[in-house]
């Protein structure tokens, strides 16, 4: 979520709850509506000085539950948000450090699979273990082209890559082939019953 974004849900849930909060205080009879709130608005708030014991239980509930919710959402949107890419430690030693953004490693990747003859799409997460570093492929393929072949073909060249780019060990190339479009593959097919 952008930055204009979240000011406004963070402005908008403080404007809710000092309005819930200001009906809680009304119809408890901690406050008068006259003190909150010039005319007309404070109409409006003298409704919940006339509530039947039913509906002043029901609108202190919801001003409760109302208020937890509005918590969560400004603890959900004031907590920090990490502006950085995340990084693959790719060297430590007396001089510093040497990091690898992710997104690098899946462009590197992309741009690899892209040079492959059958390959039409591909999609990466890149996960680092105890014993490697692991390439998690999507690909959309020909379907004139042998998978076997084509996945073989992707593994060693990926490996390749990405450990001559890291100069770290590539543990597993793991390759998830279709021959679908890859977007597609989260949309569901309506049915066709008749």
């Amino acid at each position: 979520m952008n930055t204009f974004n979240r000011i406004f849900v963070i402005v908008g849930t403080l404007v809710l709850l000092l309005i819930i909060w200001s009906i809680l205080l009304v119809s408890t009879g901690v406050m008068a509506p006259q003190q909150f709130l010039a005319s007309p608005w404070d109409q409006a708030l003298t409704l919940f000085t006339q509530l039947t014991p039913s509906a002043w239980w029901w609108t202190i509930g919801l001003v409760f539950g109302i208020t937890i919710l509005g918590l969560f959402l400004l603890a959900f949107e004031l907590r920090p948000r990490s502006t950085t890419d995340r990084r693959l430690l790719v060297k430590k030693d007396e001089l510093g450090e040497v990091t690898a953004a992710l997104t690098s490693i899946q462009d590197l990747v992309s741009r690899e699979t892209g040079h492959i003859d059958g390959v039409m799409e591909s999609s990466t997460n890149v996960r680092e273990s105890p014993d490697g570093i692991h390439l998690d492929c999507r690909l959309s393929v020909d379907p004139a082209i042998s998978v076997s072949d084509l996945g073989r073909q992707v593994q060693e060249q990926l490996k390749v890559s990405v450990e001559h780019y890291l100069g770290k060990t590539v543990a597993g190339v793991h390759i998830n082939a279709q021959v679908a479009p890859l977007e597609k593959q989260h949309k569901k097919k309506p049915s066709r019953v008749r």
